[in-house]
């Protein structure tokens, strides 16, 4: 029956059921598996240009809100291109400017998704679901290699724990938004469980500030629609204290913990910045300062670096290690690409959430899905320069132009 079911889908739209394959092992395997999300995106891309002809009546059918949406990814793109005014190291700019460029690449995909009137919401759940026991499995695996060493796939392990906390995320979205059956309940639950593990195996602490983002929405949600009960509290109560008591959760939680106070606590006493927290809080000062001098395009992407070096070969900050990447997106568009890429990068994330908070939307599980996605990238900026990154941020433009199509495709919002 589902084999037959599955055949219908595909004859269906072949191009659609394609790309809805391409977002699940873009969910499930994104950070874990070489190549996987290059290839996923390049995969869409490639597919996105059989509605080539079609963009100017795609673009006219979208509604003002949408317009500005397209416009801020294209905005992006070309704060990077005015960024490469004061660039030094040419070729290290030529490197990041892929960085820049798939934000215009994914408009061509969200046009197809359009032009096919055909939602990939549901692809992006059932790899959102897939996800947690996968990263589980990729976690426990190497943590059983390396212990005491942050888990991860073939990536680094910072954005091997956002995409397990975001799916994590997605998945409490779907559960608190739709009529499910027991059985469901408990897979969904298994699977948010197993990505939290991950998420605590991985020791990427700055994931952990959004969580109480999802749990503040969740808890808003089931409380407008009158479903917050006693019960249902205190079974997240039990299920949290199982996880910290009977696995590695809660040693390495409270491990973390007291390094990242102390690290801040030495760095801002003592001036020690030779360590995780204290480095991070260091190369803030320095952008800021770098940033004070290129006020309007920065000081151009992959140039950073060089600043530091400088500032050691002159005595400072000597012994810390040199990174480009500043640890904070906010901080990172201001010092790569000025107050243009600042605005930007803002715009980027404002404009789906202006799309997410029409109130003529009911879509409440796309909507509580679409407000998680924007809200984590938001949070996981402030320590980390997932921008950096080519495969969380292929992760990031593909989930947010599935839930804004879908908004689309589904036709209850009005235009304005």
């Amino acid at each position: 029956m589902y084999l037959k079911k599955l055949l219908t889908i595909i004859k269906e739209d072949r191009v659609a059921f394609t790309m809805g394959m391409c977002i699940i092992a873009l969910a499930v395997m994104g950070t874990s598996v070489r190549h996987v999300s290059s290839s996923m995106f390049g995969l869409l891309f490639i597919l996105s240009l059989s509605a080539l002809l079609s963009w100017p009546k795609i673009f006219s059918s979208l509604t003002k809100t949408e317009k500005l949406f397209v416009f801020a990814f294209i905005l992006y793109f070309i704060s990077g291109l005015l960024a490469y005014y004061n660039v030094d190291d040419v070729d290290k700019y030529i490197k990041l400017l892929e960085r820049y460029l798939r934000f215009l690449m994914v408009i061509p995909v969200f046009f197809l998704i359009i032009k096919k009137r055909k939602s990939l919401i549901n692809y992006l759940y059932i790899g959102a679901g897939i996800s947690g026991p996968f990263v589980f499995f990729v976690a426990l695996n190497h943590y059983s290699s390396f212990p005491g060493v942050p888990a991860k796939g073939y990536y680094h392990h910072i954005i091997f724990g956002q995409l397990a906390m975001i799916n994590a995320g997605i998945m409490i979205s779907y559960l608190i938004t739709n009529k499910l059956s027991r059985t469901m309940q408990f897979l969904i639950l298994i699977s948010i469980l197993c990505g939290l593990v991950a998420v605590v195996l991985s020791q990427a602490r700055g994931v952990w500030l959004v969580f109480p983002v999802y749990l503040l929405i969740a808890g808003v949600y089931l409380f407008n629609s009158g479903r917050l009960r006693l019960q249902t509290v205190s079974v997240l109560l039990v299920v949290s204290f199982l996880l910290v008591v009977f696995t590695p959760a809660g040693d390495l939680i409270q491990q973390r913990t007291k390094s990242a106070s102390s690290e801040i606590s030495a760095f801002y006493e003592d001036g020690k910045y030779i360590s995780s927290v204290g480095t991070r809080l260091a190369m803030w000062e320095i952008a800021i300062d770098v940033w004070k001098r290129h006020l309007v395009v920065g000081t151009g992407p992959g140039d950073f670096d060089n600043e530091v070096m400088v500032l050691q070969n002159n005595g400072e900050y000597v012994g810390m290690d040199v990174h480009n990447s500043v640890h904070n997106i906010y901080i990172q568009a201001l010092v790569g690409s000025g107050v243009v890429g600042f605005l930007a990068l803002i715009f980027v994330l404002i404009m789906p959430l202006a799309i997410v908070f029409n109130k003529n939307n009911c879509e409440e599980s796309a909507k509580l899905t679409g407000l998680i996605i924007i809200l984590s990238f938001a949070v996981f900026g402030v320590s980390e320069s997932w921008v950096l990154r080519l495969s969380i941020i292929s992760i990031f433009l593909i989930y947010t132009i599935v839930v804004i199509s879908h908004m689309h495709i589904s036709g209850r919002y009005s235009k304005y």
